[in-house]
C-alpha cells in the first residue's frame, strides 16, 4: 500500500496509483494550550478531507466508526483524561491514531524549592513546576527544567495542611536527544508529630529498550492511605549511564521535568 498524506497542513504527493491502491489519510492535528489545567480546558481537532471524518474517544480506547464524531471543540474537566483521535473515510486507509493526556490541577501549592537546573534549561522561573504551562514535548520549550546531575530534590509546601495520597510528576522522554526518564523517584511527606519526613511512595524505572520520538510521560506515586501534611519532598535519581543499546552509551543522561501535582 502506498501512502498519500492528505490534510490541510500538507500537500498531496503526485503519484500513479493502480485500482487496488488506496490513500492513507494523514492524522488529525490536535491543538491545545497545555495538557495541564485548573478547572477545565478544551481540545480542538484540525482536519480537512472530503469523504473522511475524525472519530475520537475520551476513555483511552482506540477510535472506530462507532466512536464520537468530532464536530466542535472537546471540553475536558476530569482529573485524568486521554483523548485519542483518528481520521476514517470510505475508500481511504484510516490514519494513524493521535493521542494526548490531560491532567487537572492538584492541591494549591504555596512554594516550591528545587535543585538548580543546568543553565541551558532554567524553565520559566520559580513557578515552573506548578504553573500549568507544561506538557510540550519540545526540549527547547521554556517550560522544562533540565538536569544532567546525579540527584534532583524538590520540596513542596502546600497552602494548607491537607489529606494527600498521590504525587504526580511530568517528565520529557526524548531518548534520541539523550533525555531519559529517571532511574528512581521517591516521595516523602512531613510528619509534624515526629518532626521528620516519612516515605509516601517510591518507583524504580528501567530503560531496557529504546523509545522512539519525543513525548511527555507522567508518573503517579501513591500511598496506600491518605496522609495529612502540608509538605512533600521528592528525590529524583537521574540516569547516570545511558544504556548499551544507545549511541551515547555510558554517558550521563539528561532528565527534564516541568510539572508536579499533589492529590
Amino acid at each position: 500500500m502506498r501512502k498519500l498524506l492528505l490534510s490541510f497542513y500538507c500537500l498531496p504527493l503526485i503519484v500513479s496509483l493502480s485500482a487496488q491502491d488506496s490513500f492513507q489519510l494523514a492524522p488529525p492535528l490536535l491543538k491545545y494550550s497545555s495538557i495541564f489545567f485548573s478547572k477545565q480546558t478544551s481540545l480542538t481537532i484540525k482536519f480537512i478531507q472530503p469523504g473522511a471524518k475524525v472519530y475520537y474517544t475520551t476513555n483511552n480506547e482506540e477510535p472506530t466508526e462507532q466512536s464520537n464524531v468530532y464536530v466542535k471543540p472537546v471540553t475536558i474537566s476530569k482529573n485524568f483524561t486521554t483523548i485519542k483521535a483518528k481520521a476514517i473515510g470510505n475508500n481511504f486507509t484510516p490514519s494513524s491514531t493521535e493521542s494526548v493526556s490531560f491532567i487537572k490541577d492538584g492541591l494549591p501549592i504555596k512554594n516550591v524549592e528545587f535543585t538548580k537546573p543546568n543553565d541551558k534549561y532554567p524553565g520559566s522561573g520559580s513557578n515552573t513546576l506548578f504553573d500549568n504551562k507544561g506538557g510540550n514535548p519540545a526540549a527547547n520549550n521554556n517550560t522544562w527544567l533540565g538536569y544532567d546531575c546525579d540527584t534532583v530534590t524538590i520540596s513542596l509546601t502546600l497552602k494548607k495542611e491537607k489529606l494527600i495520597q498521590s504525587v504526580l510528576l511530568n517528565f520529557l522522554q526524548n531518548e534520541p536527544g539523550w533525555i531519559f526518564l529517571p532511574e528512581q523517584i521517591t516521595a516523602e511527606w512531613y510528619n509534624k508529630k515526629t518532626n521528620s519526613y516519612q516515605l509516601l511512595a517510591t518507583e524504580n524505572i528501567s530503560s531496557e529498550k529504546e523509545t522512539a520520538g519525543s513525548s511527555c510521560v507522567y508518573r503517579l506515586l501513591s500511598s496506600a492511605q491518605k496522609i495529612k501534611t502540608d509538605k512533600i519532598r521528592i528525590h529524583i535519581l537521574v540516569k547516570k549511564s545511558i544504556p548499551s543499546w544507545h549511541p551515547g552509551k555510558g554517558n550521563h543522561a539528561w532528565m527534564f521535568i516541568d510539572e508536579v501535582k499533589v492529590y
